[in-house]
């Protein structure tokens, strides 16, 4: 039988602990912000995990250790599509990993996913008593004790991090005093400084490094207390606007009280009661959004569904139905993109030198897609490298073409 709830009600440190403690066996998945996450678990023991963020994919995993470049992540990629393999297994392969590099990787990776979930209280999750078949060659075997132990440290030590950092929007820089040796030893640490260079937000950095939040802004929280980084000087954190939902007309009119029976004595005097409202005025908001997003999704018009389903799911993250038709819509979209936006092959290349893009103001994910454009990579190569989802990169793509600010051409 499935357990359903969410993180509000009942924390993830406690979900875990009743999991393990009860020796459960199969899966759990949590959902916020359309990242999902999923933990396997046979007799309490977490044996696998998966998730679609992309930072926390093996690939990018590996890439923000340095155990693999990013233009070694795009070929193995390319070799594991027509293998129809894992990519770990390729790795292996290819002789970049040996297995046991691996196995210790994926335990790494299965560990910080359940680590990132301590950070999340406003998630829905699922549970059910049902393993998939996984790939048994390289398995893990992780104790829910050593997870709740290292996870409660983790939600102390990122308390502290807040109080040097307290936002992804801050721009770090970096001091005149010159880091020791063993800072570039840590291939991680020692991408982190590289990315530092007195203009990226955190949130830039998160994207060079390929990065779980938590390692970089740790590294970045060491190098600030060796006196290595500083906050940049004259920074303003704006503050975040709420995310207010917005009224339909039709809410903003005062409610409509059922008409009284009409009086026998003096029906001149008596109002006519209203007209039959019909189904629409029963209709809740969502309802009404959802409805004209499917009309957009009729039209062919998936980016602007998209666009109405995700001011929704920011209101309404634990409806199904809403979960359910974003997926559909973001399919739809992938799809159309790669076959009439953006076709796979096509190389991509600014239309407009780097230095005038200063007055654009770009998203973080905006430059890092830019940054990758150089006239020879194609929008295939950029998107499976990119820390973004497929869906996201594609339509940060999409606008930037639409913008004016990229183009694409045939391979040279």
């Amino acid at each position: 039988m499935a357990v359903y709830g969410e993180l509000s009600t009942m924390p993830f440190a406690e979900l875990l602990q009743w999991l393990g403690g009860n020796g459960k066996t199969g899966t759990l998945e949590v959902e916020r912000d359309k990242i999902r996450k999923r933990i396997l678990l046979r007799d309490g023991r977490v044996v696998g995990s998966a998730s679609n963020e992309p930072r926390e994919l093996i690939g990018h995993f590996l890439v923000s250790r340095g155990m693999i470049t990013e233009e070694l992540l795009r070929i193995a990629l390319e070799h594991q599509e027509s293998a129809r393999r894992p990519l770990g297994s390729m790795l292996v392969e290819m002789g970049v990993l040996t297995s046991e590099e691996l196995v210790r990787s994926l335990s790494a990776q299965a560990e910080e996913i359940l680590f990132s979930l301590f950070e999340w209280d406003d998630a829905v999750f699922r549970f059910e008593g049902a393993l998939p078949d996984a790939d048994e060659r390289f398995p893990i075997d992780i104790r829910v004790e050593d997870v709740l132990l290292r996870g409660v440290q983790r939600l102390d030590e990122l308390r502290r991090f807040r109080e040097v950092f307290p936002d992804d929007r801050v721009v770090p820089e970096r001091a005149a005093v010159l880091p020791p040796p063993e800072v570039f030893r840590n291939r991680t640490a020692r991408r982190v400084y590289e990315a530092i260079d007195g203009s990226r937000t955190i949130a830039d950095i998160l994207l060079h490094a390929h990065g779980s939040r938590y390692l970089v802004v740790k590294f970045l929280f060491e190098l600030h207390r060796a006196g290595l980084v500083r906050l940049k000087a004259g920074q303003a954190v704006p503050a975040a606007a709420a995310a207010l939902p917005h009224a339909s007309p039709a809410a903003l009119r005062p409610l409509t009280s059922p008409g009284r029976a009409r009086s026998r004595r003096d029906p001149a005097s008596e109002t006519p009661p209203p007209a039959d409202p019909g189904p629409e005025a029963f209709r809740s908001p969502l309802e009404r959004e959802l409805e004209r997003a499917r009309g957009l999704m009729a039209a062919g018009d998936y980016d602007g569904a998209l666009a109405i389903l995700d001011s929704e799911y920011r209101r309404n993250p634990s409806s199904e139905a809403l979960c359910r038709l974003v997926r559909e819509a973001e399919a739809a979209f992938v799809d159309k993109a790669w076959r009439h936006y953006l076709p796979a092959g096509k190389q991509v290349r600014l239309r407009r030198p780097v230095e005038t893009l200063e007055d654009e103001q770009l998203t973080p994910q905006e430059a890092f897609l830019l940054s990758r454009m150089d006239g020879q990579w194609t929008v295939k190569a950029i998107v499976q490298i990119a820390p973004i989802r497929e869906v996201e990169a594609l339509r940060i793509l999409k606008h930037l073409r639409d913008r004016g600010l990229i183009e694409l051409h045939e391979p040279s």
